[in-house]
């Protein structure tokens, strides 16, 4: 197949599938039989939420099902969903973001230029407006839209996204994706039906790894990063190709020591704060919170529920303010720095009981 060059996006990772271009899908045997079978019966409600953890299938499912809606020359049973077709035209347009019926929103560059916005503003939305005013769907045709994912709409998007689901354009279909619904207004949730991915097993994290990035690892790494993964390949992914196996050891030396080791800080605080390398930010940020979860977790099996509620405490107001780190741009170093400290002081101290 010809190389198709896919739009960049905020949370694309280097050398790995993205959704558009990914012709198969791992797990979800049930509710992609529920697709396939709303669509061959034409009871495809009009407005969908997949959601599940983050990169175990989601947007690769909105993407088949686009191909499916967009191409009305391939069959589908009851119960299968089929593969998109690599080499049609529908696909390549799809993929390109280039197909009239398709409109596929995330995170929009910011206005230098160098990276993306931290939300889909309500601009996104108007080109929704757009989107359905310029183009019509024939009787056998659709129009999609997909947004990735929905978390990302700020207050304005929202409430513009509403009127449209309130009165949605014929054959039109809304996949909205989803890392969990708890931000969600709750007038989008009660129009839209809402699907539950569950996380994938180990076996499909492997052999999506394998998949992704051969064989370049033993069944004992392979092993190690599917558990890792926590249900999700993208996690996984993440994981085997940029270093996070060393930097979760580096990590864990430095929260185990009695007393901060300095030097290994500024090292993880410098990888942290690199500014043309957002993954392995993302992947101790990753691994940050879940120590916390596990000693959260440790604690209150001991009985000790007054640590674990104060690791928990501490758990929503570090994601907090990575919110707003990325809100408003501070020092990636220094902040990086200060959570490190704090999070050491708060795990020797329950240690310590």
């Amino acid at each position: 197949m010809t190389a198709i060059d896919v739009p960049e996006t905020h949370d694309a990772l280097e050398g790995i599938t993205p959704p558009q271009l990914s012709v198969s899908v791992q797990g979800h045997s049930g509710e992609l039989e529920f697709l396939a079978e709303s669509i061959a019966h034409d009871k495809l409600h009009h407005a969908l939420i997949f959601e599940g953890e983050r990169g175990i299938g989601k947007a690769t499912i909105a993407f088949h099902i686009a191909n499916r809606l967009l191409d009305s020359r391939r069959a589908i049973t009851d119960t299968a969903l089929p593969a998109p077709d690599p080499q049609s035209s529908v696909f390549r347009q799809i993929a390109q973001g280039a197909h009239p019926g398709l409109l596929y929103l995330s995170r929009p560059r910011n206005d230098q230029g160098t990276g993306f916005k931290t939300a889909i503003t309500v601009d996104e939305i108007r080109r929704l407006q757009r989107f359905f005013a310029m183009t019509a769907a024939g009787a056998d045709s659709y129009r999609v839209v997909v947004i990735d994912p929905v978390n990302d709409l700020n207050r304005n998007a929202a409430n513009a996204l509403l009127k449209l689901l309130e009165e949605p354009p014929a054959r039109s279909v809304f996949i909205l994706i989803a890392h969990g619904t708890g931000g969600l207004l709750p007038t989008i949730r009660s129009r839209c039906q809402i699907l539950k991915f569950a996380p994938l097993s180990d076996a499909d994290i492997r052999h999506i790894v394998r998949g992704q990035l051969g064989a370049d690892f033993d069944e004992t790494t392979l092993d190690r990063i599917a558990a890792l993964g926590g249900g999700s390949a993208r996690r996984a992914l993440v994981f085997a190709q940029f270093g996070g196996l060393d930097l979760m050891e580096a990590l864990e030396a430095f929260l185990k020591s009695p007393r901060p080791d300095v030097a290994q800080a500024h090292k993880l605080a410098e990888i942290a704060g690199a500014r043309k390398n957002e993954v392995h930010r993302d992947i101790l940020r990753e691994l940050v919170l879940d120590r916390l979860r596990n000693e959260a977790t440790m604690a209150a099996r001991r009985g000790n529920l007054r640590a674990a509620e104060r690791i928990a405490i501490a758990d929503m107001a570090i994601q907090d303010h990575m919110r707003l780190s990325d809100a408003f741009n501070l020092d990636r170093k220094q902040d990086f720095l200060s959570m490190l400290s704090d999070v050491h002081d708060l795990i020797s101290a329950v240690r310590a009981g």
